[in-house]
């Protein structure tokens, strides 16, 4: 078997889509050598120099209507269309060409669809019913994907994941307390953090529950918010502001490399999941911060979304999403019972190890070469 990955996506890219895509493909990479190629828009990065890739040039205007054409004449060039050929993607539009030229050619090669979301139009029925294999980031969205589009729930793969967990192990090295000095960050609070995107799909994430709950917290309390955009944490600042709490608030820009981001994860006493009980967040919105805050060991504290339980009941915490009360007594919870939300954080840092990019990629094999 050779799998191919398509991708519309440009490197290098610090957005969240790019970075799955990316870390997928050197899962696959690792495990398939030679017969995995990785195939992106415009130029190859060093990042990706250990892979086997085609990179297509394709502006990014009318790049969708450029690549319905373009798609066919390298599958013929690279003869691509035997059926030991199978394509991966998350890419709908590539999809749907791959699906489309396939019938009309009729080529023998195999479809994976990738789902990390419905999307509300043709797409969603178009393509399911055209792949030969699908695969759901949930169980949630598997079930859409029965529910809606009438697929057969047994041509449905549920793989989760993943984190790339050695850079957490390194960091475990480090004391907490260390880490706090080197980010500037108080030692003598009790810190409350989140750490990812201020925003998904243009959506607010509950960032605003987080800061209105400490009104129903004691001073000690404080929130830590990483990964906004100059203009975002201003916007933040401001209801913080409002609420009388900008001093017991710590708003820090997107950081890069991934190590920084693990030491802000690490140096908290707590991590926040604060989704908004919204359709995009409540069936669509299993965010890769569940696995990465697992990696961390650090206690965590979830919006009680069903998306999210599938993994974390029972490993955290839970409120009611949108609800500052109830999110203040989750806080209160952790912090007067911390041994036993210590017990749970350390269990996660183990259980992880199952929810890998690798562990992902040999899953999805597994499910196709049965």
């Amino acid at each position: 078997m050779k799998l191919i990955y398509l991708t519309s996506q440009k490197y290098p890219s610090a957005k969240a889509d790019p970075f799955f895509v990316k870390s997928m493909a050197m899962a696959f990479s690792k495990i398939l050598d030679r017969n995995f190629l990785f195939l992106i828009r415009g130029d190859t990065p060093n990042e990706f120099k250990h892979l086997n890739v085609v990179s297509v040039w394709l502006p990014r205007r009318f790049r969708t209507v450029l690549y319905f054409f373009y798609v066919p004449v390298l599958i013929i060039f690279h003869k691509w269309s035997d059926s030991e050929t199978v394509f991966f993607s998350s890419d709908p539009y590539l999809l749907a060409t791959l699906i489309f030229w396939r019938k009309v050619l009729k080529f023998k090669y195999h479809i994976c669809s990738d789902w990390h979301q419905l999307f509300d139009d043709w797409r969603d029925a178009y393509v399911a019913a055209n792949s030969d294999y699908l695969v759901a980031t949930s169980n949630r969205l598997k079930g859409l994907l029965v529910s809606i589009c009438g697929i057969d729930s047994n041509n449905i793969e549920v793989a989760y994941g993943g984190v790339d967990t050695v850079p957490f192990f390194e960091k475990a090295k480090i004391k907490k307390e260390e880490l706090r000095t080197t980010l500037t960050l108080p030692h003598d609070s009790f810190l409350v953090g989140y750490v990812g995107g201020f925003r998904s799909v243009g959506m607010e994430k509950g960032l605003d529950t987080m800061i209105k709950a400490l009104s129903y917290l004691n001073e000690k309390t404080v929130m830590v918010f990483v990964g906004g955009s100059k203009e975002q944490i201003n916007e933040y600042k401001t209801l913080a502001k409002k609420e009388n709490v900008g001093k017991r608030c710590i708003f820090v820009e997107k950081q890069k490399p991934f190590e920084k981001i693990v030491e802000y994860m690490m140096a908290m006493d707590v991590l926040v999941i604060p989704y908004p009980d919204k359709h995009h967040f409540r069936d669509y919105g299993f965010p890769m911060k569940v696995w990465e805050y697992m990696a961390s060991g650090r206690p965590i504290i979830y919006s009680n979304l069903e998306i999210i339980g599938e993994i974390l009941e029972g490993r955290g915490t839970h409120f009611q999403p949108d609800n500052a009360s109830s999110l203040a007594d989750a806080v209160m919870q952790v912090f007067e019972d911390t041994a036993t939300a210590e017990k749970n954080a350390t269990r996660n840092i183990r259980d992880v190890q199952a929810y890998t990019w690798r562990a992902r990629a040999e899953r999805i094999l597994t499910f196709i070469q049965k």
